[in-house]
């Protein structure tokens, strides 16, 4: 299922919107980030998996693909967490939140 959501980054004084999709397939296990994502945002799977575990959820054992758009701004830092995770407990029936793309 993919989920889209958006979050935000901050370049000097002005504001970008970024676009999170969070698809999970069946095909295999992994957990892939796309779209030009710095070091700290890679190792979000390990802070996610931590909360998500923390609160009675869980990363589900499948495919994992995040994209990040737009793909020619660099990400930075782990603002990006909540929405990734949001979109990850979304696309695997977790939760329900119908208008999360809103």
């Amino acid at each position: 299922m993919l989920i889209k959501i958006y979050g935000s980054a901050i370049f000097g004084v002005s504001a970008q919107t970024i676009t999170i999709e969070v698809n999970i397939d069946t095909g295999g296990v992994g957990y892939h980030l796309v779209g030009l994502p710095d070091n700290a945002i890679k190792e979000s799977s390990y802070r996610i998996s931590a909360a998500l575990k923390n609160v009675g959820f869980k990363i589900p054992g499948k495919k994992i693909t995040i994209n990040m758009a737009p793909a020619d701004l660099r990400k930075e830092g782990a603002a990006y967490d909540l929405s990734i995770a949001m979109g990850i407990l979304v696309a695997s029936d977790q939760i329900v939140a119908e208008d999360i793309k809103d």
